[in-house]
């Protein structure tokens, strides 16, 4: 049985871990000649994969996303899509902000955001892991980075949220 692998299907996004492992058992190298990518699903080969910048490109975009994709992908994906020397000289600007001295100096704020979090939460009473924490700290500590004020922060997360969220079947 051939495998079919839609990236954009809810039950992947659901439970990806079957899949992942079938990718890994029957094709190693994944082809979807439909939306015209590859995927490689064994740790040693992705980890050659971004070595090996001859045969493997970021230039034209590391989404399937149209909009996204192509020679002038780096103007919506940034240095994401890019390739050395130029990816390295962005990364390095970017990376500024998030020495570790920096993270260091943000720690008792970064504690002060997961508390208020946990402290939101009721003994004994179930909630969303995701949801009501891990899905909310990256997203205020990186705000809390890069100066964005705190009443725009859940806004922000809002429209994040809306630039990664995908429908059923739709493509771009």
């Amino acid at each position: 049985m051939t495998i079919e692998f839609d990236p954009y299907a809810y039950e992947f996004h659901e439970d990806p871990y079957p899949i992942y492992e079938r990718l890994r058992e029957e094709a190693p190298l994944y082809h979807n000649a439909e939306m015209g990518f590859w995927a490689l699903s064994r740790h040693a080969d992705v980890i050659d994969g971004f070595r090996d910048v001859t045969r493997l490109s970021s230039s034209h975009g590391v989404s399937l996303d149209p909009m996204a994709s192509g020679p002038h992908a780096y103007k919506t994906m940034s240095f994401l899509a890019m390739d050395q020397p130029m990816h390295g000289r962005m990364r390095a600007l970017v990376s500024r902000g998030f020495t570790p001295r920096r993270v260091a100096q943000l720690e008792p704020r970064i504690r002060e955001i997961a508390r208020g979090y946990l402290a939101n939460l009721h003994d004994g009473e179930p909630f969303d892991f995701i949801k009501d924490f891990a899905g909310r700290l990256p997203m205020d500590v990186i705000s809390e980075l890069i100066g964005v004020p705190v009443q725009d922060r859940d806004e922000l997360r809002i429209k994040s949220d809306l630039l990664v969220h995908r429908e059923e079947g739709v493509q771009d």
